[in-house]
């Protein structure tokens, strides 16, 4: 099952907010003890000078005093107090001689140096435990001091202060991914209204979907689906329209093939039924050759089509369809020719360019009257190759040309008979090939077909040039 644009969207932008949440945290988790550390260290510092500022004076005048009654410094314990802060630094502290005489000390602090050197932060083990130490000297007074610190209860202070710290991540987290969850609802409500706008339509509503609150990112669905709903609607028209017409057409030569089929069972005189039964085969074979041309109509889908694979010869597809037709035209003492001063190769299919040509000239032969011409001539115009079929028929009245490519429309008073489908075809077989089609009259008085197609890449175009050039 694919998921949804939200669920996709809410899956790359959740994921994307906890790793990069989670790499903030951990890289604040860190700095925070870092600087902690620091700050700690500073104060380590500033304790250290504070006390040696404090006690440099005093210590001067008491060692000075000792040394006159020969007696030694008392030791000065701290008074242990209660913290004040809970973040209050528990230091330890010594206060030393230059005679190496601890003079004053915390509680906490152990009785031998703490520290080795001056001036420098040390990390030292005292009493099983890691401390952090920093010392400070006065060379006027000989006076040191050491000032240090556990690291369990460093850590334990910095850990709880940069925890803090994470504890208003945490609370951001989810309430970024709810904000997250809700934005992309709101964002995608739009997607929401137009899937069930569509999804509550009847069949038959084609309209378009108003383009009115679509967002930009939406507009081109929305477009492509109103450009579907039009073609569409036009199929259906053309379906519907076909549908009519195609029933009307056939209830016709059925009705005549009942009535003659009637007659011939009624009738009991032999020349009667045998003409009755020759209008049944008659009638037949119109009604076959109209099912026939519905059914080839039907099956030109343009957009099903590919050109660009096949190239065909006009000039070989016209001779094997004049030779076929020539039957038919023989029979009505029709002259029929074909004159080609090019070869016509032309993308597209051979199949429906023959159907072309022979709708073209079975329409010429039809409406030309007995000893007439058809001429087929096949040559290079400009960019284009023209098929021209010309006969010396009654011609069409211009107002009535635009007409003659409708289905089943069919000219009055020729005189002739046929299904009204075949310059139907012929033009959508020209529509699949991107071809035009021009009617005019013909040198023969009759009417004149001209087919403009796009020549192949080839032969044909070599030949041009060469001309050209020559």
């Amino acid at each position: 099952m694919n998921p949804s644009i939200r669920q996709r969207l809410l899956l790359i932008l959740i994921t994307s907010l906890v790793v990069a949440w989670t790499a903030t945290a951990i890289r604040n988790y860190h700095e925070n003890r870092v600087e902690i550390n620091e700050l700690f260290d500073a104060q380590l510092a500033q304790a250290a000078r504070a006390l040696l500022t404090l006690s440099s004076h005093e210590l001067h005048e008491q060692l000075a005093f000792s040394a006159q009654m020969g007696g030694a410094l008392p030791d000065v314990p701290e008074r242990a107090a209660p913290p004040s802060h809970k973040y209050e630094q528990k230091l330890a502290y010594q206060i030393w001689t230059g005679t190496g005489d601890l003079a004053a000390h915390s509680i906490s602090a152990p009785k031998h140096p703490m520290a080795e050197g001056y001036s420098q932060f040390q990390d030292r083990e005292i009493s099983g435990a890691r401390w952090r130490v920093y010392a400070l000297n006065d060379p006027n007074s000989q006076v040191s001091v050491h000032v240090g610190e556990r690291y369990d209860q460093r850590d334990a202070l910095s850990a709880s202060v940069a925890l803090r710290s994470l504890v208003t991540l945490g609370i951001s987290l989810p309430l970024l991914a709810l904000l997250i969850w809700f934005g992309v609802g709101r964002a995608m409500g739009p997607l929401y209204r137009i899937a069930r706008a569509v999804g509550r339509r009847e069949l038959a509503n084609l309209e378009p979907i108003p383009m009115h609150g679509v967002p930009t990112e939406a507009k081109s669905l929305v477009e492509a689906l109103n450009d579907l709903f039009k073609r569409l609607r036009g199929a259906l028209e053309n379906i519907y329209s076909f549908t009519s017409n195609a029933a009307h057409e056939l209830r016709t030569p059925l009705a005549a093939l009942k009535t003659h089929a009637q007659v011939a069972s009624r009738t009991n005189d032999d020349a009667m039924r045998r003409e009755a039964l020759a209008q049944v085969i008659i009638g037949a074979d119109r009604a076959t050759y109209l099912v026939d041309q519905l059914l080839t109509l039907a099956r030109l889908d343009p957009e099903a089509v590919s050109l660009n694979d096949e190239t065909t010869n006009l000039q070989a597809v016209s001779e094997e369809v004049l030779a076929e037709l020539a039957p038919d035209a023989l029979a009505k003492d029709i002259d029929i020719s074909l004159s080609a001063r090019c070869r016509g190769m032309v993308p597209g299919k051979q199949g429906m360019l023959s159907i072309l040509v022979r709708n073209l000239v079975e329409n010429a032969i039809r409406y030309t009257p007995r000893a007439g011409r058809v001429a087929v001539s096949l040559f290079e115009d400009g960019d284009d190759i023209v098929l021209r079929v010309s006969d010396s028929g009654p011609g069409i009245p211009k107002e009535e040309r635009e007409k003659i490519f409708k289905r089943f429309y069919r000219c009055l008073g020729t005189g002739t008979s046929g299904s009204g489908l075949g310059l139907s075809i012929v033009q959508r077989i020209a529509e699949i090939h991107d071809a035009r089609i021009s009617l005019d009259e013909s040198i023969y008085k009759g009417l004149q077909f001209d087919v403009r197609l796009h020549p192949a890449p080839g032969a044909d175009q070599v030949i041009r040039k060469y001309r050209e050039a020559v």
